[in-house]
């Protein structure tokens, strides 16, 4: 026989299983819960157990960064990824922005715990995405742009410096290399 005071049809969400209702948040005995389950004490602050490192690795931004190539190499929906890694929608989409770039120093960082994974994400983020559009506009289209942008500020802000950027990497590798 079922006793009706634990029929859940019949008992409302927080009362209790007397079968009579004491006010909300009360128990019958005359005291409040006062945010904490109402036996006098508060909850104990339960410390993680888990560690955010293993084997000089983040977990969540290693988790990401599986979940990602299983989305980008063998085709994984977003909800199958998340299933197989552990990780979260939040994660994957700032590993898509750090693995996007093509950075592998940062890509490394992040695995490494060196930087967050959400701060290299919104670092990289724009500079992803003006490439992104740049290559898809024609030649026609970006000599537009230059010159919406002021030509000179746009030689003299972006053109020197990259080419003496350039330079420098040129030098690195002859050096590597054993041409210098």
């Amino acid at each position: 026989m079922r006793c009706p005071a634990f029929s859940t049809a019949t008992r409302l969400p927080g009362q209790v299983l007397s079968g009579g209702y004491h006010g909300p948040g009360g128990n019958g005995n005359g005291h409040r819960h006062h945010g904490h389950g109402g036996n006098g004490h508060a909850k104990k602050v339960m410390k993680r157990r888990k560690s955010h490192m293993k084997q000089g690795r983040n977990r969540a931004a290693c988790a990401a960064y599986g979940a990602v190539l299983l989305i980008q190499k063998c085709g994984f929906t977003i909800e199958a990824a998340i299933a197989c890694t552990g990780s979260t929608t939040g994660y994957i989409d700032a590993m898509k922005w750090i693995m996007a770039s093509g950075d592998e120093s940062l890509l490394d960082r992040v695995l490494h715990g060196q930087i967050d994974i959400f701060k290299a994400a919104e670092r990289v983020r724009p500079l992803v995405e003006m490439k992104t559009a740049y290559a898809k506009l024609t030649a026609g289209q970006r000599i537009k742009w230059a010159a919406e942008e002021n030509p000179n500020r746009v030689f003299e802000e972006v053109i020197v410096p990259a080419s003496a950027l350039a330079r420098e990497f040129v030098f690195v590798e002859e050096a590597t290399n054993g041409i210098a």
